[in-house]
């Protein structure tokens, strides 16, 4: 055998081994895959979608205060009809925190991280005010008409609901971090007083 074709047998059993084991050797040029595009920087993202986004959270968060600013307050000269108040005040505010919780839940992916961080914030703030607010009704629709322990449980839960949402009021606030967010917050319409 001469010398080139004993060289071209031992690479053609070194590739061979190499695909048997599951290695190949790297395409040609041409036929790799194009590298992924970069994360889009800062000065990428792009402005009407940033407001759009902004619209949204401030929106949400906008609706929850005006629907906050019209709840009833309970009253009433009897246990039962307090009772009656004080669940139709549970009622309304639980009806404006699902809203909100929609309101945010359907905001699709935020243009910067700091959005969706933002937006989680919230939305876990504002879905426990929910459901502490959805249990002490129906914990207080359940007791009986001159159950005054009830009563003060109900408010009790109706207390704890508030105090979730007390750190969820300023959605400007939450994305201060965020150049392109704090930029849209400015132009856009729900995040104005």
């Amino acid at each position: 055998m001469c010398a080139a074709h004993k060289t071209s047998v031992a690479a053609g059993i070194v590739l061979a081994t190499a695909v048997l084991a599951g290695c190949a050797p790297d395409p040609a040029p041409s036929a790799r895959q194009p590298a992924p595009a970069p994360a889009p920087s800062p000065s990428a993202v792009e402005p009407a979608a940033a407001v759009a986004w902004m619209n949204g959270f401030c929106g949400a968060v906008k609706d929850f205060v005006e629907g906050n600013n019209t709840m009833p307050s309970a009253s009433g000269e009897t246990v039962e009809a307090i009772k009656k108040s004080t669940s139709a005040q549970l009622g309304h505010y639980a009806g404006i925190l699902a809203k909100t919780v929609d309101g945010l839940s359907a905001l699709p992916a935020a243009p910067v991280p700091a959005g969706d961080t933002a937006k989680r914030e919230f939305l876990a703030k504002y879905t426990s005010a929910r459901d502490k607010t959805v249990k002490a009704k129906a914990d207080l629709d359940a007791a009986g008409k001159d159950d005054t322990a009830a009563q003060g449980r109900a408010v009790d839960g109706l207390m704890a609901a508030q105090k979730d949402t007390h750190g969820a009021l300023d959605p400007v606030a939450a994305i201060l971090g965020a150049p392109e967010l704090k930029t849209a917050a400015a132009t856009a319409e729900r995040c104005r007083p």
